[in-house]
């Protein structure tokens, strides 16, 4: 992870892309006297997740750049390229280093869907957000140590208004080099400000700065309508998000990226979306498919046994081939199967065919085992440990078994 030599940045702005920090940005290159440095000691700095919205990669590249460019603000942009990085800087690749940077690096490295894919999950919107700490702050902590040499800084974070407990929960890793500044605070804008602002300067908005697949944006009404509408004006991306969910939800029915609820539901009941469907059916008949094997141990909470504590799950690939040919393999075996009484076939709510050989039953700790066809994305996994388990499962709970 080179970094290029210079004097260490007194200020360092972790820009999102999205609206708020870029109207910081905006307003200290406009209004010198809205910062108390010089831009020389300025150091912005952006990671990419590799799934951020071409819309936005637009404006600012048409707008913002040239503005940074032509005050010869110091831009670093980096990504992860593996999925786990370290303090030192494995893992962390610089994507770019300019003083007159003309392009943002959207796609990234190894971006987040790699990541998901890879572990046919999709991320997860309860707790703390966990995608955003791993595809970014992991990725710029270790550049923004390397590029202040030791030396105190003060780290500007694009917190508005709204967000004093954001700002409050970021002050607490404040240490004698690092000082957490939120200037959208300080200034008293909220989003609505911040957009304002941007507009005035330059016309227009990069919008709200998210995975085109953010769990957290299709949360509420008003931000899902708005990346709806995004997959309607780019339904490349509204299928690339679909592709994961499926994914997901072949391995685990209980996944949904719209709070727990499935978003295939969501756009298949807007029609002027059917494009989008139609874009994930194109892909997914191009892409390569497996057979895969999936257990699952459930197990029970140590306080009340009566509830689920945790589950540990195996995933195996049996074989490889075209959409077509997999599909009509698993049918294939579900119809012998079913016909010699060894499993139970059943095509669930989402739509997709699992052929089980154990459900899960009422009392834990239980176990299931299912064959299903995806895309041939999910790595096999499994803890070394697994068949042990399994063991040990099956003979202290009950099951369901196919009769």
């Amino acid at each position: 992870m080179p970094i290029a030599e210079g004097p260490a940045p007194k200020v360092v702005l972790s820009w999102g892309l999205g609206e708020d920090s870029t109207a910081i940005i905006l307003r200290w290159l406009e209004d010198p006297t809205s910062r108390d440095f010089d831009l020389d000691e300025l150091v912005i700095v952006v990671a990419m997740t590799g799934n951020e919205w071409e819309a936005s990669r637009a404006v600012l590249e048409q707008h913002v750049l040239p503005r940074i460019a032509d005050a010869q603000v110091r831009l670093i942009q980096v990504a992860r390229s593996q999925r786990h990085t370290t303090i030192a800087g494995d893992g962390v690749v610089i994507l770019d280093d300019s003083r007159t940077p003309t392009r943002l690096y959207l796609e990234g490295d190894y971006s987040l869907w790699d990541e998901m894919t890879s572990a046919g999950t999709i991320p997860q919107s309860g707790g703390a957000r966990l995608c955003s700490v791993h595809s970014k702050g992991d990725a710029l902590d270790p550049v923004i140590s390397r590029v202040t040499r030791g030396n105190p800084y003060r780290h500007v974070i694009g917190f508005e208004a709204g967000e004093t407990a954001r700002a409050a929960k970021d002050a607490l890793h404040n240490t004698s080099l690092r000082i957490g500044e939120y200037p959208l605070i300080e200034w008293g804008w909220d989003r609505a400000a911040a957009v304002a602002y941007t507009q005035s300067v330059i016309g227009t908005s990069p919008g709200k700065s998210a995975c085109t697949f953010c769990p957290y944006s299709l949360q509420n009404r008003v931000s899902r309508a708005a990346v709806l509408s995004r997959y309607a004006a780019e339904p490349a991306v509204g299928a690339h998000a679909l592709l994961m969910e499926h994914l997901a939800l072949a391995l685990n029915p209980t996944q949904g990226l719209v709070g727990g609820r499935r978003l295939i539901d969501v756009v298949r009941a807007h029609g002027e979306l059917d494009v989008v469907l139609d874009a994930l059916d194109a892909d997914l008949d191009e892409r390569e498919h497996a057979l895969y094997e999936v257990r699952r141990i459930l197990r029970p909470r140590k306080t009340d046994p009566t509830k689920l504590g945790n589950a540990a799950r195996s995933v195996r690939i049996r074989c490889r081939g075209s959409r077509s040919a997999m599909e009509g393999m698993l049918r294939r075996l579900a119809d012998e199967g079913v016909r010699r009484g060894l499993i139970e076939a059943e095509t669930g709510e989402d739509g997709i065919l699992r052929i089980y050989q154990y459900r899960r039953g009422p009392v834990f700790p239980t176990v299931e085992r299912f064959f299903v066809v995806a895309p041939a994305l999910a790595h096999e996994k499994e803890h070394e440990r697994f068949d042990q388990w399994w063991a040990d499962a099956r003979r202290g709970g009950r099951r369901a078994v196919a009769a």
